[in-house]
């Protein structure tokens, strides 16, 4: 499955059994990930590096023979780890949140077919080819080094340069024939001036070529340097404009690389504000419009979020781990799905108790001026917060009298 877009889907787990198991083992971005999928996730890590590892000191020369006999195993077992959870992939791809609308076998296809699904399938291939086929040695070993792919899973820098070169496919494939085209030019005017003084270093606008590909991609390697003063007039002017060429492209990679990022964070907090109760009946548009109001904050355990007596300046929804509200006559531990700090911004008073973190916590912050614009916006949500902040008022009354020992 690509990463981040999918969940468990609790009506398909929810008998248990070994395929429960497996997706616990193997399902992508679980926030509640516990030691057997760290394990199995390290595990295929190490086969990987392993992989990889043994790849590269196969083809150290003078290798001896039990050290080269050693390396192929590991080859042989990494390879063999990865199709057991390939195929293992295929059989827990229903247990995803969209297998109740869409089905098993499309849930099999789905990850077959998605980016991550074929980076498996082609690991696997070489290594059960060439056993029916055999490649040449240096082909096999070059296939192979293809294991590395599968970090994307675990990366998502190597996901992120995927997305990047997709949406910008069509300004590169501009950018990259534009280049091509003054490469080709550029060649051929050099070959007219230097043909005569260097026939056997110019003596065609293929060899030229050669000359611009170099130059244009950097400043030459050399091996064929103009001698007339034209040339070398020439050949300055094609390195300069090879630079401001190349950073077309260089923009474009870079410029996308910042909206794919700021794309992918605002879709992972848009699903994490749908999924909470309090936005949940809200349509698309509105669930977009108080996502980019949202702040994500990572907060670690122990951590003091808000302190009593301070100025609030904030709610907050929590979106993975436990905090512990310090108030009378025992602490409240709030979990995933809950919100605080709502009462201090209503009532526009000061903190009146400490909020820490017990586990480690994902929390999305709605600072005060977004608050009352969304309050404005949307009166529905409006009133089912002041209706909330009303009963927790009602349930935290102190001895001392009627403020709230709510944050």
């Amino acid at each position: 499955m690509t990463s981040g877009r999918y969940k468990r889907h609790a009506a398909a787990t929810a008998d248990g059994g070994w395929r429960r198991f497996c997706f616990d083992l193997l399902a992508d971005d679980q926030a509640d990930a516990g030691l057997g999928h760290r394990l199995v996730s390290g595990l295929i890590l190490l086969g990987i590096v392993a992989c990889a590892l043994a790849i590269v000191l196969v083809t150290v020369p003078g290798l001896d023979a039990r050290s080269g006999f050693w390396l192929d195993r590991v080859r042989e077992a990494t390879d063999i780890l990865f199709t057991v959870e390939y195929l293992l992939r295929i059989w827990i791809a229903p247990d995803y949140i969209h297998a109740g609308r869409v089905g098993a076998t499309s849930m099999r296809r789905r990850y077959m077919t998605s980016f991550l699904g074929v980076i498996d399938l082609l690991v696997i291939l070489p290594f059960w080819i060439n056993l029916v086929v055999p490649f040449p040695r240096d082909l096999f070993l070059t296939l192979e080094m293809f294991t590395l792919f599968k970090l994307a899973r675990y990366l998502p820098g190597l996901g992120l340069v995927a997305g990047v070169l997709r949406r910008e496919l069509s300004a590169l494939g501009a950018a990259l024939m534009t280049v091509g085209v003054l490469l080709v030019i550029a060649s051929c005017i050099m070959y007219v001036l230097e043909n005569e003084a260097q026939p056997e270093v110019f003596g065609s606008i293929p060899q030229a070529l050669w000359w611009g590909i170099v130059t244009v991609g950097s400043v030459g390697y050399g091996d064929m340097i103009p001698v007339t003063p034209l040339g070398k007039l020439f050949n300055g002017f094609v390195i300069v404009l090879g630079v401001a060429t190349f950073a077309i492209p260089a923009g474009l990679l870079a410029s996308g690389f910042a909206e794919e990022f700021k794309r992918r964070e605002f879709m992972v907090t848009w699903r994490a504000v749908a999924s909470l109760p309090l936005f949940s009946q809200l349509d698309a548009s509105s669930i977009a419009e108080i996502a980019s109001l949202l702040k994500p904050q990572v907060v670690p355990a122990g951590a003091v979020i808000v302190r009593k007596g301070d100025r609030a300046e904030a709610m907050f929804f929590i979106m993975a781990g436990e905090v512990e509200v310090e108030i009378l006559p025992e602490p409240v531990v709030l979990g995933a799905g809950q919100h605080f700090g709502e009462i201090a911004l209503l009532n526009r008073t000061d903190r009146t108790a400490t909020v820490s973190a017990v586990s480690a916590c994902r929390l999305l912050a709605l600072e005060v001026a977004d608050f009352q614009r969304l309050l404005q916006v949307h009166p529905t949500i409006r009133e089912h917060i002041a209706s909330l902040a009303e009963q927790r008022t009602a349930q935290r009354k102190t001895a001392e009298g009627d403020l709230p020992p709510a944050v």
